[in-house]
Formats: C-alpha cells, structure tokens, sequence
C-alpha cells in the first residue's frame, strides 16, 4: 500500500500530471538554477502522495525528481557541476544569497 489516493497507472493521475506539464513544462529546479530543461516528471513538493492539490505539485526533470525523492528518503545527494565548475545544487553555499 503507496498510501496514495490516485494510482500512478490510472486516468485520473495520468490526467492531472498531464495537466501540470502543460501548465509548468519546464523543471522549477533547473529553472532555478539558470537552466531551461524539459519536465518528464510531477512531484509532489510535500511528499505527501494523498495532497494531490495544485499547490503542492511540481513539474521536474527526471534527474531532479530522483534527486528529490532520494533526499526525501534521508538519503545524501549530490547535483555535481555545470561545465563552468559551477555547484548545479540550489543550496550550494555558492548559489545562497548572502
């Protein structure tokens, strides 16, 4: 049991994540942080699989919604660089306004 209160298999999931990538195609942490990637993924921002509310979903790429899911586990993750030895983590020290 997901605990979730819409299958990712059925319509009304597959309907509203469509819906959201209409909506927000591009991924809201990429966009943060400079980059225009293509969402693949909606996430739901408080983890909570039962919020299913407007508010609380998020368009992603793949590699960030990993990245999310994975810190969302209490698992240490990592984003690495872009090609200019940039940290690509929003909370990077080098990427927080001071």
């Amino acid at each position: 049991e997901t605990g979730r209160t819409l299958s990712l298999n059925g319509v009304r999931w597959r309907r509203l994540r469509a819906a959201k990538l209409e909506h927000d195609p591009l991924c809201v942490d990429c966009y943060k942080r400079g980059r225009l990637t293509v969402a693949t993924d909606v996430d739901h921002i408080n983890n909570d699989a039962t919020d299913n509310s407007p508010d609380n979903l998020q368009s992603l790429c793949h590699e960030c919604h990993s990245r999310k899911t994975q810190a969302d586990m209490g698992k240490r993750v990592s984003a690495g660089c872009d090609a200019n030895g940039q940290p690509l983590d929003p909370d990077h020290p080098w990427n927080t306004a001071r």
